[in-house]
């Protein structure tokens, strides 16, 4: 049964919007369960892209080629402002259940928890059983559902599996990194790098296998194999590229040869240009500072800068090859008459990663040969065999001119590219947004576009708990929509409040202070400004927010340093 939502009748903007497209044309505050059929509800295609930084792409200042995302962006909503988790696994809790990623059962990486979280409520380690996802609810209301690409939110018991939390079809790889090729070489040594197929695991990838490739292929052909003209469908697309080891096809990697011979200074400067002239970021931002523990490309060997060089070359084909493979699903659905009735959505999951496979290794065991055992030479970087990563350099440049990167509460690590192409009847002009969103709004906005039943609150709502809101208001032109929310976030004992244009961030050194630091983002991107002395009543009142919403999602700090809070180890790059 389909059911209309009160919510969705909230505000002028939603009415208007569902009543354009919907199945419940009958449905109103008077009459709400009318049920008139006039037009098809509309499919929804959600691409998330793994480890991509902010201006990755062409259409927020970058240099690689994605005509595919651009032209998305060209013909929908282009959010310049939109916020997610700083690691892959929360944000993908929180994007597929509109709730905070502690309240959704992933306080923290399920390989960094420590003692002291173990057994605690929201550290579950896996997705909640106990809360509806975006497919269920879909599903609930006539949808078929598939997914393909990385899971990462529990692979411990059946139940937790991609197959069993709402798709209808799934091939889903389940750690959080492996190999892009067929040798499926994990990410981890020690830790397996399992792939299943609606529900079972598969014993051995095909010779061809590329991960990008095989996933749009299969993602085309569950549509194509399962197509019912009266049933919507929800298209779940979790590419691991860029994420590392990065690999790409060969023709794609010599696509940029000598692209990044100058180096990530030169890099982000011309990216921090190239913005400045989209009108991405206005022209008196600056970039964060370079970091003190990256090494300035000019004291680098040739033999190093040939290296790293490389390394970039092959994560600007990833993404280049990305953008191919979204455009083949979309000439896919035109092809179906498919792709004016459909809600594409394009994101990626945190900032781009400074990890490197020194990192990945340490978290597993037989470390040495585990690294012994690629080969990273110049000519073979980028194709079977080989681990190579952007280390903290590209990084920095990748994610300029914010502060940080993956990993980090800082806009760096938080703040990505969000695209949103809507039905053709909305007849809603394409624009740039700049109002704040966040990653638990893309379910109830897909709910509230579809007329679903709104995402359930787990009790009144005070503005502390990151529930998720529905973007229509945003998408339909009401700029002040979202202007003063208000946004907790803790991940690895690093802590950071928004409120409005204002910012509090608590990070260790050598990331930070150690204490809280105050900024305005509206005159200050990069989170160089501390204000906390010019505006101590102000840091105070942001402190005791941040402390309402950690009690309000059950935060619990690590009693000792993890992850991404641990300073680099000398040598390491």
């Amino acid at each position: 049964m389909i059911y209309c939502s009160k919510e969705s009748f909230s505000s002028p903007f939603s009415l208007l919007t569902i009543l354009s497209w919907t199945v419940l044309a009958g449905c109103s505050p008077q009459n709400p369960t009318a049920h008139k059929t006039t037009s098809k509800p509309p499919n929804i295609i959600l691409i998330v892209a793994d480890d991509a930084g902010f201006s990755d792409f062409s259409c927020y200042g970058g240099e690689i080629s994605t005509p595919n995302i651009d032209r998305l962006a060209s013909a929908g909503m282009q959010l310049t402002d939109f916020h997610v988790t700083p690691n892959c696994a929360p944000t993908r809790a929180a994007l597929l259940t509109g709730k905070d990623n502690h309240l959704a059962g992933m306080g923290t990486m399920s390989e960094l928890i420590t003692e002291n979280q173990i057994g605690q409520p929201g550290y579950e380690g896996f997705l909640r059983q106990d809360l509806k996802t975006l497919p269920e609810a879909l599903k609930e209301n006539g949808y078929r559902t598939y997914m393909v690409g990385k899971w990462h939110l529990g692979a411990k018991q059946t139940s937790m599996l991609p197959f069993n939390r709402g798709f209808d079809r799934t091939f889903s790889m389940l750690a959080g990194g492996a190999s892009h090729w067929s040798d499926n070489k994990p990410l981890i040594p020690g830790k397996s790098s399992l792939y299943t197929h609606n529900g079972k695991i598969i014993e051995e990838l095909p010779m061809d296998f590329y991960s990008t490739e095989s996933y749009t292929d299969s993602i085309i052909s569950f549509i194509d194999e399962d197509i019912q003209k009266d049933r919507p469908f929800f298209a779940y697309v979790a590419y691991t590229a860029p994420h590392n080891p990065l690999h790409a096809p060969k023709a794609y990697i010599e696509k940029y040869r000598g692209k990044y011979d100058s180096g990530w200074s030169v890099h982000a400067e011309n990216r921090l240009s190239q913005m400045k002239d989209l009108g991405i970021i206005h022209g008196d931002q600056v970039a964060y500072e370079f970091p003190d523990w990256i090494s300035p490309w000019n004291e680098l060997s040739d033999e190093q800068k040939a290296s790293r060089a490389r390394d970039m070359e092959v994560y600007a084909a990833m993404i280049d090859y990305m953008d191919m493979s979204i455009g083949r699903l979309l000439e896919y659905l035109k092809s179906i008459e498919a792709y004016d009735n459909s809600i594409v959505i394009f994101m990626s999951d945190n900032g781009a990663s400074k990890t490197t496979i020194n990192d990945y290794a340490s978290l597993g065991r037989e470390i040495e040969e585990h690294l012994a055992s690629f080969d990273n030479s110049l000519p073979n970087k980028g194709l079977p065999n080989s681990y190579p990563d952007i280390g903290p350099g590209w990084a920095w440049s990748c994610n300029t001119p914010f502060r940080h990167t993956k990993g980090y509460p800082t806009e760096g690590g938080m703040r990505v590219p969000l695209v949103i192409k809507l039905p053709a009847e909305t007849r809603l002009k394409p624009q740039r947004i700049s109002s704040f969103a966040y990653v638990t709004d893309i379910m109830p906005t897909l709910l509230d576009l579809v007329g679903a039943e709104s995402i359930e609150d787990v009790e009144p709502d005070d503005g502390m708990s990151n529930l998720g809101q529905s973007l229509l208001p945003v998408l339909t032109g009401n700029s002040e929509a979202g202007t003063e929310r208000q946004m907790g976030f803790e991940l690895y004992g690093m802590r950071t409040f928004r409120s409005g244009m204002w910012k509090i961030n608590m990070l260790p050194t050598p990331y930070g202070t150690g204490e809280w630091t105050l900024h305005n983002l509206q005159s200050d991107l990069s989170e160089q400004i501390d204000l906390s002395e010019k505006e101590p009543e102000k840091l105070k009142r942001m402190i005791k927010k941040y402390e309402a919403y950690a009690e309000k999602v059950g935060v619990v700090e690590p009693d000792r340093p993890v992850g991404y809070s641990k300073p680099p180890k000398e040598g390491a790059y």
